[in-house]
């Protein structure tokens, strides 16, 4: 076959590939052994006939894995995958040659290939008939879940089934942070948890996956000979995968924008269906994202429109939301507990002498000692001025420890200074109720204040 003129013969970028057969699932030198026009144009001045691939573009695992699969097994595969290396998506044919023009070493097929600048919708829904359903239950499960952790549940659930893996699970990472946290996980086995295997998932082994799947839509490591290149490359990982029994493993990074937010991780699967696995992972992976970025958004609405911004506790919205949640009984606030209302005293005062940066100050500073003294209460600012604790399950001997110690650290004398009211209760009365005996107790503490300390009455209010 003249295979020049064959690949001239597409529109597309096309070009016809060797691959070096080295034994039973493995391959050496994967090289361009001719190219049309619009290939070489793609691929700029330094292409030549009968080069690595490897020499143009980033050497790719999983694309030198299709190669094989596909000149050697004779499998026509399809892949619309994120080729980060280039910024693009790439959608690429692979189609084997007949093995007639293979030789004892090297076997033949025809890549063709277009760039996207982003996702389109349209490719990636061309997807096989064996990953189609699967991909679209997901997504239906996804929709119908009731919150977000119920749908992440269900779809890991789904995944660990999918690939017959003895492990699937989400990570969330922040980078900026360098923390980490598991997010969900199902095991083919019960009785294991997600703790039995975090000794092996330490800070150091997480982190290092960042810089391995900055350019990669995923990581796949099928037998030994694929271990052996992780140890190279990656060797803190490999010796803990080998020290948690991992013989397979796949690393999907989940993305938003861009931006690494978690990664999909699934071990010991079935490794006799990759093909199939890769197709419905990485595309799974991806709505999986899109889910996880939109959660993250609305959390950081609801963190927006429910936190006061300057003092990070609650603010009054959250308060009346609480209020009334209580009252609906959809949270109810447990029994026994106690209220408290403080009225940080000489605010006005401040913001009139020292300025508004100054009032700012210190109002942060009240706001650190109440959550210094009621650390595991709710904490909200009701208005400018005035704070209102709700600790729920609360003993009267262990709220009154923390009275006394709000009443030691936020007298008078001290740079914070509340005027304050409380009320505990163990009884079913109206919260509403409480707070308001609470609050009338804080305005009975600053009259007797100032009946016996009449100098300080303007300077303090």
């Amino acid at each position: 076959m003249d295979f020049q003129k064959f690949v001239d013969s597409y529109s597309m970028a096309a070009a016809v590939l060797s691959v070096e057969k080295l034994g039973e699932e493995h391959w050496g030198e994967i090289r361009i052994v001719k190219a049309n026009a619009m290939y070489k144009k793609i691929m700029g001045s330094n292409y030549k006939d009968g080069m690595r691939y490897d020499e143009l573009v980033q050497k790719e695992a999983n694309f030198e894995d299709f190669c094989y699969r596909c000149a050697v097994k004779k499998l026509h595969l399809h892949a619309y995958v994120d080729t980060k290396s280039l910024g693009v998506w790439t959608d690429g044919t692979y189609i084997p040659l007949s093995s007639e023009f293979d030789t004892d070493k090297l076997s033949y097929f025809v890549y063709i290939f277009e760039f996207t600048k982003a996702p389109e919708a349209e490719r990636l829904s061309d997807m096989s008939m064996e990953a189609a359903p699967f991909i679209i239950q997901t997504c239906i499960n996804l929709r119908k879940a009731e919150n977000f952790i119920e749908a992440m549940n269900t779809a890991i659930a789904d995944i660990q089934i999918k690939t017959d893996s003895f492990c699937s699970a989400i990570f969330m990472i922040d980078t900026e942070k360098q923390k980490y946290a598991p997010l969900c996980a199902k095991y083919r086995n019960d009785e294991a948890t997600i703790e039995d295997f975090l000794p092996y998932l330490t800070n150091e082994v997480v982190f290092s996956w960042v810089d391995m799947i900055k350019n990669k839509d995923a990581v796949f490591v099928k037998d030994s000979f694929d271990m052996q290149e992780i140890q190279k490359i990656n060797p803190v990982w490999a010796k803990s995968l080998i020290g948690g029994g991992v013989e397979s493993v796949i690393l999907v990074p989940l993305l938003n924008r861009n931006k690494l937010i978690g990664v999909l991780f699934v071990t010991n699967f079935n490794t006799e269906k990759f093909v199939e696995i890769k197709e419905f992972i990485t595309l799974t992976a991806f709505f999986l994202s899109a889910e996880i970025a939109n959660n993250n958004l609305i959390e950081r609405l609801e963190f927006m429109s429910n936190i006061d911004s300057l003092t990070g506790v609650k603010n009054r919205n959250s308060m009346n939301t609480r209020v009334e949640w209580n009252t609906n009984g959809l949270m109810p606030v447990h029994l026994p507990y106690g209220i408290i209302f403080a009225d940080l005293n000489g605010l006005k005062i401040c913001n009139d002498t020292k300025g508004h940066k100054a009032g700012d100050e210190l109002l942060k500073k009240a706001a650190a000692l109440l959550k210094e003294i009621f650390n595991e209460d709710e904490i909200y600012r009701s208005s400018g001025d005035e704070f209102v604790i709700i600790s729920t399950e609360c003993s009267k001997d262990d709220f009154e420890i923390k009275i006394e110690e709000l009443r030691k650290k936020a007298s008078y004398g001290n740079e914070v200074c509340f005027a304050f009211g409380s009320h505990w209760t163990d009884t079913e009365e109206d919260l509403r109720e409480s707070m308001q005996l609470a609050d009338e107790a804080m305005y009975e503490d600053k009259r007797k204040y100032y009946e016996a300390h009449p100098e300080f009455k303007t300077r303090h209010e």
